[in-house]
């Protein structure tokens, strides 16, 4: 399953799930101290896996913790691009699904600048 944040407007990010696994990759407009790069936004890209655990160490309670598995943080839209398939590949061995999910991380980038895409959604 894939969702994407926001209908109307350009997504803030997209999230994936793959077995255990579930994938986040979002887009956030620049921060002021980021000096050596002039691109609009910062791009970030997080792989966690869902485990069971006990809740604490004195009860039997068991419930569903999530692990980190990858986290990178992108300046540019660029270096996410180059990056991001080996990256997948190495939790998801399904080149289809890599690729859905490379085809959303399009639009986190490209659906504020179409034209077209605003003109349709009315933005």
């Amino acid at each position: 399953m894939i969702k994407g944040k926001g209908k109307k407007k350009s997504p803030d990010y997209i999230k994936a799930y793959h077995n255990d696994y579930v994938i986040t990759i979002g887009r956030h407009p620049r921060f002021n101290w980021v000096t050596h790069t002039d691109k609009d936004y910062m791009y970030f890209l997080y792989i966690t896996r869902t485990e069971k655990d006990f809740v604490g160490k004195n009860t039997a309670h068991v419930g569903n913790i999530n692990v980190l598995c990858h986290q990178q943080t992108f300046y540019d839209y660029h270096h996410l691009m180059l990056v991001i398939e080996p990256i997948l590949s190495e939790y998801i061995l399904e080149s289809e699904k890599i690729f859905k999910i490379c085809m959303l991380v399009q639009e986190l980038e490209y659906q504020s600048e179409d034209p077209l895409h605003q003109e349709a959604s009315g933005e």
